[in-house]
């Protein structure tokens, strides 16, 4: 009887923790979208104040917005940047930061000031969705692991 008691508390703290798990999965989605908003917008603020190229942006980005993006140890290039963190992105969010990427340092000061704009509301836009989406799939996410933990416990009981 106790062994089943131990074991039946092992499984349903394991349904806890992955519970815990995938919200955490799930939120971290929401910081990666902010992490590239906030990059847009310092990519923004130094192509507008400072005129610097391209390498130079990169080079100056702060270890927050690497962080943010998921990508800790820092990247050479944008391209490198969505690539580390490409799990935590949705094909949307994912379509619309390798656009960018790919456009980056392509164009003139004031088209590129233009793109940063639109792929600025393009990422807000993505983030209410994926906001929505984080609550409803973490809450429904959760509720999912604890029940599959619980009836392996009846079933095995």
């Amino acid at each position: 009887m106790t062994v089943k008691l131990i074991g039946g508390l092992i499984f349903g703290l394991s349904g806890v923790i992955m519970a815990l798990s995938y919200r955490r999965f799930q939120l971290r989605k929401l910081v990666t979208v902010d992490g590239f908003i906030s990059l847009l917008f310092y990519i923004k603020g130094q192509i507008e104040c400072f005129a610097r190229p391209r390498s130079d942006i990169l080079a100056t980005l702060p270890l927050e917005i690497f962080s943010a993006c998921n990508c800790p140890h820092g990247a050479a290039t944008l391209e490198e940047l969505v690539e580390a963190s490409r799990i935590y992105l949705d094909d949307e969010a994912l379509r619309l930061v390798s656009s960018f990427a790919s456009e980056f340092g392509s164009t003139f000061r004031d088209e590129q000031l233009r793109r940063c704009d639109y792929y600025i509301s393009a990422l807000s836009e993505e983030r209410r969705r994926v906001f929505a989406s984080v609550n409803s799939k973490g809450k429904a996410g959760g509720a999912l692991w604890i029940c599959a933990c619980i009836a392996i416990i009846i079933l095995l009981w």
